[in-house]
């Protein structure tokens, strides 16, 4: 019984470790791009991916969502739903710095920051999504058998 007690307050744990890591990381994004969004359409529209008026669009849209999946992540509501979704955001962002980068526009991402130099290698800016869609993968799929759904 000890066992399993200690395994469920684990398994809880560490869900709960990624879900503030994995919220955190999408409401600071979020946070970073509200509060300069002028900018952060410069950043959207200079990827050269979507039609200017769309992308100006998606640049003032893109921080309010990832600022509420973040909060609702964190808050632990809809924890799978919302986890796949940033996931499946995360799968985007990846493609879109990958395709800037090949396509010869640098590789300032706007992610975490509004710096217009590309001074942060695609290699991490890579890196760092993929730990990230790790993180999304895990809370979207894994079910804990132990605990009550």
């Amino acid at each position: 019984m000890r066992h399993t007690i200690s395994g469920l307050l684990r398994s809880s744990l560490v869900r709960f470790a990624i879900r503030l890591v994995f919220g955190g990381v999408f409401i600071y994004a979020g946070l970073v791009k509200v509060v300069a969004p002028k900018e952060f359409a410069k950043i959207v529209v200079n990827y050269h991916i979507l039609p200017e008026n769309m992308a100006v669009y998606f640049a003032y849209i893109l921080p309010w969502v990832e600022l509420m999946f973040g909060v609702l992540l964190i808050l632990g509501l809809g924890v799978k739903r919302v986890a796949l979704a940033l996931s499946c955001l995360l799968v985007v962002f990846a493609s879109a710095v990958l395709i800037k980068y090949l396509n010869g526009f640098g590789s300032a991402c706007g992610c975490l920051s509004l710096k217009s130099s590309g001074s942060e290698s695609v290699f991490l800016i890579l890196l760092r999504d993929a730990g990230l869609l790790a993180c999304g993968v895990f809370l979207s799929f894994y079910q804990n058998k132990r605990a009550p759904q």
